[in-house]
Order: C-alpha cells, then sequence, then structure tokens
C-alpha cells in the first residue's frame, strides 16, 4: 500500500518531487478528467434528453400524464403551434386546464 502512496502522495499534497518529471505527471494525472467528464455524465444526459425529447413528442389525445408540479390530467387537445396542452383534470366537474408542452414530466401507463 506503500507503493501506492508513494505513488500518488505528491501529486495530491504538491510535494516537489523532482521538478519537471512532477509537472508532468500532474499533468498525466489530470489529463483523463475530461473524457471521464464525457462519458459518465454529458453522454448519459444527452441519452436522457433525447428520451424525454421523443415522449413529448408522442404524446397524443386521451394520454394520461403528469406536469412538473404533480398534476395528474388526461390530454385534451394539442397546439403545436404555440406549444400548449390542455389537460382534462377532473371529468365530474369538468375542470381543465392549460399547460406547457414542455412541462410534462412522464406518461402514465393506464392499468
Amino acid at each position: 500500500m506503500s507503493g501506492l502512496f508513494d505513488a500518488i502522495g505528491p501529486l495530491l499534497f504538491a510535494q516537489d518531487a523532482g521538478g519537471q518529471a512532477n509537472t508532468w505527471s500532474t499533468i498525466l494525472f489530470f489529463l483523463p478528467l475530461p473524457l471521464l467528464f464525457y462519458f459518465m455524465i454529458y453522454l448519459p444526459q444527452k441519452e436522457q434528453e433525447k428520451k424525454r425529447r421523443t415522449m413529448i413528442e408522442a404524446l397524443k389525445k386521451n394520454d394520461r400524464v403528469v406536469t412538473a408540479g404533480g398534476i395528474y390530467g388526461a390530454i385534451v387537445s394539442i397546439d403545436s403551434t404555440t406549444g400548449q396542452v390542455v389537460l382534462r383534470i377532473d371529468d365530474e366537474k369538468g375542470v381543465r386546464m392549460k399547460v406547457d408542452r414542455g412541462s410534462i414530466v412522464r406518461v402514465v401507463e393506464s392499468e
């Protein structure tokens, strides 16, 4: 275990272990970080946004959805020019509400 600490210790604690060699080892230590960021953060986020975009594009009348505010409703109509969606919240009282298309978080599977 001391061998591992001897290799990483100067990098972590910024001790001078040899001047120019220390600079290159520090650069090599931080070189993979952009790749790590790209593969662990950017790509999964991009894939998730693509799934969300396809879900929003596939919305149709009578889909049961949940908004970002936690409101459950069924789609009555979709206006693609303005991006507004009319939701039916309560059937008995005839309550309807307009929301932005982007505020729909998920489609609820009907039982």
